[in-house]
């Protein structure tokens, strides 16, 4: 098995920053700790690799504070009848589903698409914001048989019903450093003032043991982002990070829409 190969996917108008690091056609794992929160789905078995076939998985419903409005999501993983190349083995569609008081049914806000540079995609959800308005989410890709790949921290607005742009981690620290930024970054919360906390470390090169010069993380540590700016801030490392939102888990055929 070759070794893992790190380095950043660019794809269409965004960089992703964060790097996953796998060997080729072995199960890509959850960017998440919370598996219920964590919609990856993978057409090959994971403790050799082998295809064995298209596969689904769909998360617990996440409650907003106030109980207004509540998400899922799910991805599926559809594994080739024929292949006619490795990299065309399995192909992933991951969506985001969300209610809101006026209607108890759920609608899909995203839906993440294979492309020819990454096939591969899956939805972490981490918890609604304080005032209930706003969800976290951390959006994956990555090149099945590949060691590509990448994440987006993401926000969907339930109110307003955007949903924030891919490059906003990028774009707040950038801004901080003054500089391109290169680094590891992960969501992982809300401060109780309703601003961003994540995880954000050093970027290396395989092999290397110095971060690379653009990355502009040091050590690993929380960080505090306002994305209105967007800017970012370094919290204490003995920051902890308070939940807002609460799990359910239904039967998860009375969710999909279909």
């Amino acid at each position: 098995m070759k070794p893992p190969i790190n380095w950043i996917l660019t794809i269409a108008i965004t960089a992703f920053v964060w790097n996953r690091s796998v060997p080729a056609q072995v199960e890509h794992k959850s960017t998440g700790k919370d598996e219920s929160m964590s919609a990856h789905a993978s057409c090959y078995e994971k403790s050799t690799g082998r295809l064995v076939g298209s596969n689904k998985s769909v998360t617990s419903v996440l409650t907003s504070t106030h109980g207004l409005y509540r998400a899922y999501a799910e991805s599926e993983a559809v594994a080739s009848q024929s292949p006619s190349a490795a990299n065309a083995e399995c192909q992933n569609t991951s969506k985001l589903f969300v209610s809101d008081p006026k209607s108890d049914d759920f609608r899909p806000v995203l839906v993440v698409k294979p492309s020819p540079e990454a096939l591969g995609n899956n939805i972490d959800l981490i918890d609604w914001s304080p005032d209930g308005n706003r969800l976290l989410l951390a959006q994956g890709i990555w090149q099945w048989g590949s060691d590509a790949g990448g994440i987006m921290v993401r926000i969907y607005d339930a109110e307003s019903k955007n949903l924030s742009r891919g490059s906003l981690v990028d774009e707040a620290f950038s801004r901080h450093v003054g500089k391109n930024c290169a680094g590891v970054f992960y969501p992982v919360g809300f401060s109780s003032s309703g601003q961003v906390v994540l995880t954000a470390g050093p970027f290396f090169e395989e092999g290397e043991d110095k971060p690379v010069e653009d990355s502009c993380v040091q050590q690993k540590g929380f960080w505090l982002m306002d994305t209105s700016i967007p800017a970012v801030t370094q919290l204490p490392d003995n920051y902890r990070v308070e939940r807002y939102a609460k799990v359910l888990s239904p039967r998860t055929q009375e969710l999909s829409p279909d």
